[in-house]
């Protein structure tokens, strides 16, 4: 009997250990997903400066390049026009702009698109992961338990495989509404906590990756210089406009020299 209730001291402990990890990951987590917050609003801030100012000259740009394709398309190799499309096509690449052949594919675009995906990813996640807790097999009191989990748990696979949030949403009503104030054993309580604090830490992990990711992107190392050179005084954005406008002058030049009407050039 002493040796009974000793054990389930120890495993009171620890269960109220875990629940102090679990907190102390969740403070964390959310300290994370805020800095994640930030730097994708730092982002989203300057790629729709970048747009709005360089947008334009880079489809231009690529526009006059299809242009010169066209025209020089039976012309023996070199390609005059090689230059502006290495030029056109690595401004492109650093900094996340329109690439040849976009019509109107805009970074400011893109990067909304991607942060509604992500948003939509992050919480059909962290849906699947609640019900997972609630459901896994390994959570079983018995033999009845586990199959009637893993049923659910199949339901639950299918669903998130296929990204059906809507059947993933009803079959976390369905668990709530089967609770009924029901209490897990010290054993269970155990095991879910377990697997709670290992899902928090993947997803700690995650966040901090995707944190990394964007700070070392081309398009937020474009930004950071462009706030070094804001806060000197300098006009980064003013010299790029520049560059992109003395290469769209020399390709209608190039393209007039080739026969090419100049109204033909006016959209």
């Amino acid at each position: 009997m002493a040796n009974s209730k000793s054990l389930t001291t120890r495993t009171q402990e620890e269960i109220n250990e875990l629940r102090a990890k679990i907190e102390r990951q969740r403070e964390y987590l959310d300290i994370l997903e805020m800095e994640l917050f930030n730097t994708r609003a730092y982002l989203q801030e300057f790629t729709d400066i970048y747009s709005r100012e360089i947008g334009p000259l880079e489809v231009e740009l690529s526009r006059l390049t299809d242009i010169l394709e066209a025209e020089t398309a039976y012309d023996a190799p070199p390609d005059p026009g090689e230059q502006f499309k290495g030029q056109a096509g690595g401004n492109n690449k650093e900094t996340g702009g329109q690439e040849k052949g976009g019509k109107g594919k805009h970074t400011r675009r893109n990067v909304a698109e991607a942060a509604k995906d992500a948003d939509y990813e992050k919480k059909i996640r962290e849906l699947f992961r609640n019900l997972a807790k609630r459901f896994h097999p390994d959570l079983a009191g018995d033999d009845v338990d586990r199959e009637q989990r893993e049923k659910i748990m199949a339901q639950i696979n299918e669903a998130y495989s296929s990204r059906d949030m809507k059947t993933l949403q009803s079959l976390a009503e369905r668990a709530k509404a089967s609770r009924n104030g029901s209490s897990r054993s010290p054993k269970v309580e155990l095991a879910r906590l377990k697997m709670e604090l290992s899902d928090l830490e993947a997803m700690v992990f995650e966040v901090e990756h995707t944190i990394r990711e964007l700070d070392n992107s081309p398009a937020m190392q474009m930004r950071t210089e462009y706030k070094i050179e804001t806060q000197a005084g300098r006009d980064m954005l003013a010299d790029l406009r520049e560059s992109y406008q003395m290469r769209i002058d020399e390709l209608r030049e190039h393209l007039i020299d080739l026969g090419v009407e100049p109204e033909d050039l006016n959209i």
